[in-house]
């Protein structure tokens, strides 16, 4: 039986979007975290590693990395392996331009209790223009 939440978040940008949640913990950058070749997680001992990320929505507690992260999401998109959107607690400058730069739809502002609530395989929902992500939660 799945559960329908809707979310608000505080700050969006792009086209509404839906698809698979994959939730990563511990920070995220495209540039240390992906592999640009395949598009799946690739970070050694991490629990996501080998997880495939395309096409998918990336939930993810804080932004990490750089310039260089804004240059692989649009390099990511431009090969057709990129996420279709980042849902942060908090995302950063860089990430957030990175995301702007590739046309990726990017958001902020969940709640710790509500990221730490969605799981991965989780089905969301994300709606810029109404600054909300809706969460249906499977099993």
């Amino acid at each position: 039986m799945s559960r329908i939440s809707i979310i608000p978040l505080t700050s969006t940008y792009g086209t509404t979007v839906e698809g698979e949640a994959v939730v990563i913990r511990g920070g995220f950058s495209p540039r240390y975290h992906l592999n640009r070749e395949t598009g799946n997680f690739s970070f050694p001992g991490h629990p996501l590693d080998g997880q495939k990320v395309t096409g998918k929505i990336l939930l993810c507690d804080f932004a990490r990395g750089g310039v260089a992260a804004g240059w692989a999401l649009n390099a990511l998109k431009e090969m057709d392996i990129a996420p279709i959107a980042l849902i942060f607690i908090r995302a950063n400058p860089v990430m957030v331009q990175g995301a702007i730069f590739a046309n990726l739809t990017i958001a902020e502002g969940l709640s710790q209790s509500d990221y730490h609530a969605i799981r991965t395989l989780d089905w969301v929902k994300v709606d810029p223009s109404q600054r909300q992500l809706i969460v249906d939660t499977r099993g």
